[in-house]
């Protein structure tokens, strides 16, 4: 959920054993929102190859969440950096997500890769949105997303780390790449 249209967030793999543990804490001091079973197909452009920057920084997908599909944009800021920290985030419903991977694939879109998780939401004093995500071939994650406007991008991801502490994980290493990059990675599909 992007506070207007920026997200900021960080995600960090978690070791089953970790997961349980921090799971548990959230279930105790976070207001649980919803479970779902998520798919986000991911897409290339013709016109702009989305992965040829060593750090890709944008990304194309078809979100499906039960019986509604979503396409989004996600644009990450700094371009070009090992270290992203937020993105510009733009997002619609659709209607018929079929058809818009037809209309894809006849300009020359590739799909890239399918992104499958398993999510516990829960919300945080109106501050945090904290997805606890199972994610096929990846494993176990927890996503750490400001929903208050704290001022800055700066001040934001202050934030998130301090909370991220406050819960007892290690935030020291943070996939900062995201899902479809790591099973890009895993598949071969990138280096």
């Amino acid at each position: 959920m992007a506070h207007n249209d920026t997200e900021i967030e960080i995600k960090i793999p978690l070791g089953e054993k970790d997961f349980l543990r921090v799971k548990e804490r959230i279930q105790k001091e976070a207001r649980f929102v919803k479970k779902s079973s998520q798919s986000d197909e991911y897409f290339n452009a013709p016109h702009r190859d989305f992965l040829a920057p060593k750090f890709p920084f944008e990304w194309l997908s078809i979100r499906k969440r039960g019986d509604k599909a979503i396409l989004n944009y996600k644009h990450w800021h700094p371009e070009n950096a090992e270290i992203h920290t937020h993105c510009d985030e733009l997002e619609t419903e659709i209607s018929e997500p079929e058809k818009l991977e037809k209309i894809f694939s006849a300009l020359g879109f590739k799909k890239l890769v399918t992104v499958e998780k398993e999510r516990e939401t829960y919300n945080y004093n109106d501050e945090f949105e904290i997805g606890l995500d199972k994610v096929k071939d990846l494993g176990y994650f927890i996503e750490i997303e400001t929903i208050k406007d704290f001022g800055s991008v700066e001040k934001a991801r202050k934030k998130l780390f301090e909370f991220a502490a406050k819960i007892g994980i290690d935030a020291s290493k943070p996939d900062e790449r995201g899902y479809p990059f790591s099973l890009m990675k895993k598949g071969g599909l990138l280096k």
